[in-house]
């Protein structure tokens, strides 16, 4: 009896320890896993729904963008991005079967609309059919500018993950990185956007 119960104990504190292990490993082998953004714009089933596990990360960077690369309106017209040159611009790429891209999509509504015409630009990027966009866009009744994207992106900005959203400085730095959903309204951003608007 007593070796019985001390073979249990055993069991029961391997098992809780195995369980405390996986729960932590999981939001890191989740998004590393589990987030691929293809040339296609889809991912197989089975991962669609495990985006909402990515571990959202941020990061400053002294890294210069690449202007040399082209998106697509969703009427069809081909914008190059060399017109952003000299603004301060707030970039997100995103997926329509994102659930964390979908999230935070209101709140980038709430922060285009706060900076509307003050010298930010907003581009909203996906590698999605333009027609599946739009009726996504419609549907949800989003005013900021949504772009698809033309041919290859620089590397900079090359990321196998949604949502990932970049904001250049006026001189082209990409001063911050965020991988993951995020409330792009907070104080914290608006201060952020403010100040390189200064």
């Amino acid at each position: 009896m007593r070796k019985t119960t001390e073979f249990l104990k055993r069991f029961f504190f391997l098992g809780v320890g195995a369980g405390m292990i996986i729960t932590m490993l999981t939001p890191v082998l989740g998004g590393r896993l589990f987030n691929g953004w293809n040339s296609s714009g889809h991912t197989p089933a089975g991962k669609r729904l495990l985006n909402i596990y990515a571990e959202a990360s941020s990061s400053p960077s002294a890294v210069f963008a690449d202007y040399d690369w082209t998106v697509q309106s969703l009427d069809g017209q081909d914008f190059t991005m060399t017109y952003a040159k000299g603004k301060v611009v707030f970039l997100n790429f995103w997926a329509t079967w994102c659930s964390p891209c979908v999230a935070e999509m209101a709140s980038i509504q709430r922060l285009y609309e706060k900076f509307k015409g003050k010298g930010v630009i907003f581009f909203c990027v996906s590698n999605e059919d333009a027609s599946k966009v739009g009726r996504f866009v419609k549907r949800k009744g989003y005013t900021f500018p949504i772009y698809t994207v033309r041919g290859s992106l620089p590397a900079a900005f090359d990321t196998q993950r949604v949502p990932a959203t970049f904001i250049l400085s006026r001189d082209g730095r990409i001063v911050f990185k965020h991988i993951g959903s995020a409330k792009w309204d907070d104080a914290k951003n608006i201060d952020l956007m403010k100040g390189l608007l200064k």
